[in-house]
């Protein structure tokens, strides 16, 4: 694949999982994924990049499917048809905008040539750069303090976190009955809401990689190998975000946890104060994710504190300055 593709398959992966979270009432998601990305696949008169900038082009999207409807493919109903995909198209660039800022961020973010802005209508704020977010404080360990005591007050999390402790290093340390792996993997779905839609797949999945050895010998390849699962409709899922959290619980210190959050406040000083040159997309490969935090710690001098530690202040921050939007 190349880079373009890449980028689409992750996008694609993105959107499922969006739908999946936020048009659960949805029956055909499959569907709404699939023509979302129409544009993309078939030459209907405009670049597919650019019918998702704002809204005006999208209908402009809409007219070029119509008549490619009419034109080219010569279906029975062209209006009804274009109106259709324009509702997927729509999702998708929800989607896009909430996790990125619009296409325009998006597309700067993965270092592919922006669309061209002149006389573009504006299409919303960034949500990484709102007026309430330039004021977010330079990573200091006067900051790490305040927010790892914040994090200590917070008795929910805590006792959360103690609970899970003594699932993973205590009850059940090892990974090798599917009994113990499926309580370990409804009990992180359940605290953390990972959308694990089938926790018996992913249980199984986790039996079939023997990663006890990989965990204790630190083997960071393994968060991307357990995180693609193989589910019973054929489709295959991209369960990053549990992975990690999955990985870290057996071993907090070598693995740290990916979570929208943390994502966000990556991107911010990224974008801010230059501490590392990455795409986005680059946050999904986990050796990177792993570099890109390590470079974080160094950068704002914060070495004393351990992965774990500086997992815990980014998402606080995150969470405080970068609220998801629903």
């Amino acid at each position: 694949m190349n880079t373009e593709e890449l980028l689409i398959d992750d996008l694609r992966e993105g959107m499922r999982q969006y739908l999946e979270m936020e048009y659960s009432h949805l029956k055909d998601k499959n569907v709404a994924l699939s023509d979302a990305f129409y544009a993309y696949r078939h030459n209907v008169g405009v670049g597919f990049w650019e019918s998702l900038k704002n809204e005006q082009a999208m209908e402009c999207c809409r007219e070029k499917l119509e008549e490619y409807f009419v034109n080219v493919r010569k279906v029975k109903t062209p209006r009804s048809n274009s109106y259709s995909y324009l509702r997927s198209m729509k999702i998708l660039k929800e989607y896009i905008d909430k996790s990125y800022g619009g296409v325009q961020k998006f597309l700067e973010n993965e270092m592919i040539e922006p669309l061209s802005t002149k006389d573009d209508e504006h299409t919303g704020e960034d949500e990484i750069e709102t007026e309430k977010n330039q004021g977010v404080p330079t990573p200091s360990k006067r900051e790490m303090i305040k927010y790892l005591d914040v994090w200590d007050n917070l008795e929910n999390y805590t006792l959360q976190e103690s609970a899970l402790e003594k699932l993973f290093f205590r009850t059940y340390p090892k990974n090798t009955d599917i009994d113990d792996v499926l309580i370990k993997v409804s009990s992180l779905n359940d605290f953390y809401s990972t959308n694990i839609f089938s926790p018996y797949t992913v249980a199984k999945h986790i039996i079939n990689l023997n990663i006890d050895e990989r965990i204790e010998s630190e083997d960071i390849t393994l968060v991307n190998d357990l995180a693609k699962v193989h589910m019973d409709n054929g489709s295959v899922k991209n369960f990053y975000s549990f992975a990690t959290k999955y990985c870290s619980h057996h071993n907090p210190l070598a693995f740290p946890i990916y979570d929208s959050y943390v994502d966000k406040v990556l991107r911010y000083f990224r974008d801010r104060d230059n501490f590392s040159k990455f795409k986005t997309l680059e946050l999904k490969d986990y050796r990177v994710f792993k570099e890109i935090l390590i470079r974080f710690r160094k950068f704002y001098e914060l070495e004393e504190y351990s992965l774990k530690d500086i997992d815990k202040y980014l998402w606080l921050l995150g969470k405080e300055k970068f609220p998801n939007k629903y």
